[in-house]
C-alpha cells in the first residue's frame, strides 16, 4: 500500500473524529438536543403501562404532561459523579451515561383519561399507568 493511500485513510479518520468532537456539548458531554430515555410501552384492554429508564433522576426533576392521546415526560438528570472527590480525579476514562435535559413524547392510538393517570418510581424506572377513556 502506498504512502498516499495511508495518508488519505488517516486524513479521513481525523475528519471523522473532528466531526464527532464538534457535535459534543462539553459542559455536560451530551448533545445540544438533549437525550431520550429508553422506554417500554404496553397496551392492555383498559389501560397503558409505560416504563421509562430514568436512573439517577430525582422525582422532583420529572415533569409529566398527560393529554388525550399523548404523554410527554421531560426533566433533567445531573452528571453522575463520585461522592468522594477529595483526592481529585486525574482522568476521565469514559462518560457514557447521558445527562442533562431530556424529553420523551409517546403518542397513543386511543384516548386516555388523564384524570386517573398515575406514576411511580421503582428501582430507577418510572412506571406510568394511563387508563383508556371509556367510550362516550
Amino acid at each position: 500500500m502506498g504512502k498516499s493511500i495511508k495518508l488519505t485513510r488517516i486524513s479521513t479518520l481525523v475528519d471523522q473524529v473532528a466531526y464527532e468532537v464538534r457535535s459534543l456539548h462539553f459542559s455536560g458531554f451530551c448533545s445540544l438536543q438533549g437525550w431520550r430515555p429508553a422506554l417500554n410501552a404496553y397496551r392492555y384492554i383498559d389501560h397503558y403501562e409505560i416504563c421509562m429508564d430514568l436512573a439517577g433522576v430525582d422525582v422532583d426533576m420529572i415533569d409529566l404532561q398527560v393529554e388525550s392521546h399523548r404523554l410527554t415526560v421531560q426533566g433533567h438528570r445531573p452528571v453522575p459523579e463520585p461522592k468522594n472527590q477529595s483526592a481529585g480525579c486525574q482522568q476521565i476514562l469514559s462518560m457514557e451515561i447521558e445527562s442533562g435535559e431530556f424529553v420523551r413524547v409517546v403518542d397513543l392510538p386511543t384516548a386516555i383519561d388523564a384524570r386517573y393517570a398515575e406514576a411511580r418510581q421503582e428501582n430507577g424506572l418510572l412506571w406510568i399507568h394511563l387508563p383508556v377513556r371509556p367510550p362516550a
